[in-house]
């Protein structure tokens, strides 16, 4: 029995098709996740800066008890945190949606291309014990 002439398709696939996979990814996942992310730092941000500015300049109505014994400081602080829970949910959403079906879509295609079962190395190299005389 003969061994076929070496052409260009029958050996193994190269280490750089993996990576062209990967490269394959549709060009929006950087888009959606760079927009997911500046709306979810605007949104905090504007927040985060209306608190700090009620604060410096009208301090004296955080402190202020409208009828209950919370003050009005905690309540707004309280809001700044739901809004900050409410955002990081809805942004671990956006990126399980939109973009998480395609990062598995590019792992995919990258074990389809090293789908070969790798090989095992000479027994003397995977032993741990280091190799002497044996008494």
């Amino acid at each position: 029995m003969s061994v076929p002439p070496f052409r260009p398709g029958n050996g193994p696939p190269p280490d750089d098709r993996a990576h062209e996979a990967v490269a394959s990814v549709p060009r929006h996942v950087p888009r959606t996740l760079a927009g997911a992310r500046r709306r979810f730092l605007a949104v905090n941000g504007a927040v985060f800066l209306l608190a700090a500015s009620l604060s410096s300049t009208a301090g004296e109505l955080f402190a202020t008890r409208p009828a209950t014994t919370v003050p009005l400081g905690l309540v707004l602080g309280a809001l700044q945190l739901a809004v900050l829970l409410l955002t990081s949910w809805w942004y671990d959403r956006t990126l399980r949606r939109h973009v998480d079906p395609l990062v598995d879509l590019a792992r995919g295609r990258a074990d389809l291309v090293h789908a070969s079962p790798s090989r095992p190395g000479p027994a003397e190299t995977t032993s741990r014990r280091p190799q002497g005389r044996r008494r």
